[in-house]
């Protein structure tokens, strides 16, 4: 499986670093008691234990974080035991985290780490409320997946500088710290993040030498923790610039649980269309994009098409995104236009299925929509004159631009809950609504944030928490889509939710309607509205919100299916026609 960027279990909403937990030394044997003064002066902090030698089975290590005087999450871990023998034998820890947002339910999550008797990680996992991140080492590699994608990982382990830490789970610090000899001067490891992120280089160097056993030492990292280790069990640690402080309680193990997350998954509902494999033919130096052909049974060839464009370019060709693991509902359509009689090609986005990864600039997605659209035209059951685009989201702001290119090489364009208006209006909305989940004393505060990103963005300035969409970015935000529409042609559909929250139902259709009729009597423009749908044309009886997109069970409205097909149907036979009076 080829190697891909696996976005972080949770997000970093608190850069919060994990203090160490050490057992103290053994005693001192009764000969030595008379040098302890001279041992007092060694630079020597602790030396080490094996994983089952730390913590008695069962204890619990419990922490709590604070930022200033606020309370904002607290950490637990503890070591379960041991099991098989010799080389075999494994150790293992379990953790749990719970983050604590104003006017919010608590974010958790649990992980499990099993390692070797060199306190080498063999394998885990990370899993919160909406993805699970499992990790396995093999030799000196490690792969850590969310199910859908995998990352590999270098991890030597017979280097002894390479440890492991997972987002606010205090008790990897602990072990970092517990396994390996800790003595004056800079220490160095290499820690790989079991939250998704990229390793980075930790150092420590010790700032108070215990002169005695149980004395406190201090020792100070890269990171900025200043940490406090008394008797070889941790005291506290503190990150001045952030007024972090997390420290030692005593606390029960948590009651709570958390279920792995479902991962969606596709069976054709009835044999009503067959299925073919493709693979998308592309340039020197191209991803290999792979997708799949829907041809309905019995129809005469060759028939009317359609190329589905996906909403985010971050999905199979089923419309499974994620993490979190989420099913938008894109394969319930493009059944739906198969069983309608319209040969369907479906891919898999850059990164997704069975598609290699690479950049995800919107040239790029433009691109592999044109691969697409070329591989349609040449498969046997297409009429090449009969070819409709049919987008979801941002999909069409790439099936705009693609039938602007093609001209009337396309048959029509049917836009599904599509931006209409220039992005950066988009994105102020979308803040402007997202204002309304804040706690009331946070609000002015993050209406000063929203306003700074976006005035950022106008002036071309990429926020670092965009950082990983800026080449998509500022392609996106020189495009206004309602002046793509006036080189269409051909019919166009509109279809908007009126529960959409991502783009807004009268705004954006409106733009996206007036510039679509603008083109003149011969190319048609039909707008329809489902007020009780959301952006995914899923029932919504209340609010809409992200979350929802994660519950199973939500099916595509059939009503909008039916209207969909009964408009494709209409469109490519009207074009047929039209082909027909040209060819007499």
């Amino acid at each position: 499986m080829p190697s891909r960027r696996i976005p972080r279990l949770l997000a970093a909403a608190l850069a919060i670093p994990c203090p160490a937990c050490l057992e103290p030394p053994p005693p001192l044997p009764p000969d030595a008691a008379a040098d302890e003064e001279d041992a007092a002066t060694t630079p020597l902090v602790w030396e080490g234990r094996g994983p089952g030698d730390l913590y008695a089975e069962g204890e619990i290590r419990a922490f709590e974080l604070y930022q200033g005087t606020t309370l904002i999450g607290r950490s637990w871990g503890r070591y379960l035991g041991a099991e098989g023998k010799g080389p075999q034998r494994r150790f293992r820890f379990e953790t749990r985290t719970e983050l604590l947002l104003p006017g919010r339910p608590p974010v958790r999550a649990e992980g499990l780490l099993v390692l070797d008797g060199a306190g080498n990680l063999v394998e885990g996992y990370e899993r919160s409320e909406a993805v699970e991140l499992r990790f396995a080492r093999n030799g000196s590699v490690l792969r850590l997946s969310d199910g859908t994608r995998e990352d590999e990982v270098l991890y030597e382990p017979e280097r002894n500088d390479t440890a492991f830490m997972a987002h606010s789970a205090i008790l990897h610090e602990e072990l970092m710290l517990g396994l390996r000899r800790l003595e004056d001067g800079t220490m160095h490891w290499r820690v790989v993040s079991l939250s998704g992120g990229a390793p980075v280089e930790w150092e420590a160097t010790l700032l108070q030498a215990p002169r005695r056993t149980g004395e406190e030492a201090v020792i100070r990292t890269n990171l900025g923790e200043e940490i406090t280790l008394a008797g070889g069990r941790l005291l506290q640690s503190r990150v001045a610039d952030s007024r972090l402080l997390v420290k030692a309680v005593s606390a029960r193990w948590p009651s709570w649980t958390i279920e792995p997350p479902s991962t969606p998954s596709y069976e054709q509902a009835d044999a009503s269309f067959a299925i073919r494999e493709l693979e998308l033919p592309g340039r020197a130096g191209e991803p290999e994009l792979s997708g799949e052909l829907l041809i309905p049974e019995g129809i005469a060839t060759p028939a009317p098409a359609v190329l589905w464009i996906s909403s985010t370019g971050r999905e199979d060709r089923h419309g499974f995104a994620g993490p979190p693991p989420v099913d938008l509902g894109s394969h319930e359509i493009t059944d739906a236009l198969a069983r309608a009689g319209l040969v369907v090609l479906r891919f898999d986005e850059r990164g997704q299925g069975r598609s290699e990864p690479g950049p995800l600039t919107f040239t790029d997605q433009l691109e592999d929509a044109r691969r697409a659209f070329r591989t349609l035209l040449v498969q046997p059951e297409v009429d090449p004159d009969r070819v409709l685009l049919v987008a979801h989201g941002e999909g069409g702001l790439r099936a705009l631009s693609l039938a602007a290119e093609q001209g009337k090489g396309v048959a029509g364009v049917a836009l599904l809950g599509a931006p209409g208006r220039p992005y950066l209006e988009v994105l102020r909305d979308q803040a402007e609504a997202s204002l309304s989940d804040v706690p009331p004393e946070l609000r002015e505060q993050a209406k000063a944030q929203q306003a700074k990103m976006l005035q950022g963005l106008k002036a071309g300035k990429v926020p670092p928490e965009l950082r990983d969409h800026e080449g998509w970015l500022r392609e996106v935000l020189e495009l206004d889509p309602a002046k793509v529409m006036a080189k269409v042609h051909g019919p166009v559909w509109l279809a908007q939710g009126g529960k959409d929250f991502e783009v807004d139902p009268a705004k954006d259709t409106g733009a996206l309607l007036s510039a679509a009729r603008k083109r003149g009597k011969s190319s048609s423009a039909e707008l329809a509205t489902y007020e009780g749908l959301d952006h995914l044309f899923k029932p919504e009886p209340g609010r809409s919100t992200p979350s929802r997109y994660r519950e199973t069970g939500r099916a595509v409205d059939a009503s909008f299916l039916a209207d969909l097909t009964a408009w494709a149907q209409a469109a490519t036979r009207s074009r047929g026609k039209a082909a027909g009076k040209r060819g007499r």
